[in-house]
């Protein structure tokens, strides 16, 4: 059973990002750009800090209880001759380093500076610069630039999105709540985007986008037939810059566990669409997504009963 208005508040209420995380987010991104620009180093050079990845694609669940989520975030830099690759992110590292407020909080890493909001979200802001109309990232161990293009990616998903009548982007909320919840396979974010946003066609049916959980079923079937036609870990690049490779967030063996575990629950899941009875169809779904999938709802959309208590059940972030 198709269950619409369940998944719709399934997805409201337990998958979304809650607006006060969001709203924290937008208000931080403000001070920190406000820190860069003000800072002797930067200000000159200071261009843009924009968002890129989940934070810009709108695909940022909510976290599991004691888990936290990241945020993409690019900082755009007029390029500066005396400085190699790894000076940006070196540099970018001691702003935050030798401030009282973020010291202890944050780590410098390869592409990144990082930016750990214990308990909620940790912040990755990415110095880039834009060279001939190119943008590349610094590799700091590499000492490199690396081509990339997180605002042609992002239009791709959503010409995706677009053409999946505005379902894509859910349906990726609900796959990365599947994921975190079954705990028993990984996939990087930017592969699982890919990967879904790959499965749909340019010109599609309306009828296998017509709401939200046949889009669901429509998506995890050509993901499951891709999957299996591929045994060995297939080349997964970014469809607006095939020279960026994605594969170096998989091996064989996470792919292989993937694939078991999206035919397996795959099976499951069209079980669920397909069952007639109600009661038995929302037992299917929570077979699929754990008992935060509610139980039952009015039909003003509040819950009577959230989840079915059981031995299996655990706490969820508010």
């Amino acid at each position: 059973m198709e269950l619409t208005a369940y998944f719709d508040y399934f997805l409201e209420h337990e998958v979304n990002l809650n607006q006060d995380r969001i709203n924290t987010i937008d208000e931080k991104v403000i001070v920190i750009s406000d820190l860069i620009k003000a800072d002797e180093t930067f200000k000159k050079y200071f261009r843009d800090l924009m968002p890129q990845g989940s934070y810009a694609q709108k695909t940022i669940i909510k976290p599991l209880k004691d888990k936290d989520f990241d945020v993409d975030i690019l900082l755009h830099l007029q390029s500066n001759d005396k400085w190699q690759p790894r000076d940006y992110i070196q540099n970018l590292f001691n702003v935050f380093s030798m401030n009282d407020k973020y010291k202890k909080i944050a780590d410098i890493n390869t592409r990144c500076v990082t930016l750990n909001y214990k308990g909620d979200f940790h912040m990755d802001i990415v110095p880039c610069i834009k060279l001939q109309g190119k943008i590349y990232i610094a590799n700091k161990d590499d000492n490199k630039w690396e081509e990339t293009n997180p605002e042609a990616y992002t239009q791709w998903l959503m010409n995706k999105n677009s053409s999946a009548s505005g379902y894509l982007i859910k349906t990726i909320r609900l796959f990365k709540y599947f994921r975190d919840i079954r705990e028993n396979f990984s996939i990087k974010s930017i592969l699982l985007n890919t990967l879904l946003g790959a499965r749909i066609n340019d010109s599609e049916t309306q009828s296998n986008f017509k709401n939200l959980p046949t889009s669901f079923i429509t998506i995890f079937q050509r993901l499951d037939i891709f999957l299996q036609s591929n045994v060995s870990v297939p080349t997964i690049s970014n469809p607006t810059l095939i020279s960026e490779v994605f594969n170096r967030h998989w091996d064989q063996k996470k792919y292989s566990t993937f694939r078991e575990k999206v035919h397996l629950y795959f099976d499951k899941a069209k079980l669920a669409y397909d069952e007639a009875d109600k009661a038995n169809s929302i037992k299917l779904w929570q077979d699929v997504f754990g008992d935060g999938f509610p139980a039952s709802i009015e039909e003003n959309g509040k819950t009577k009963a959230f989840g079915i208590l059981s031995g299996n059940s655990r706490p969820w972030s508010s």
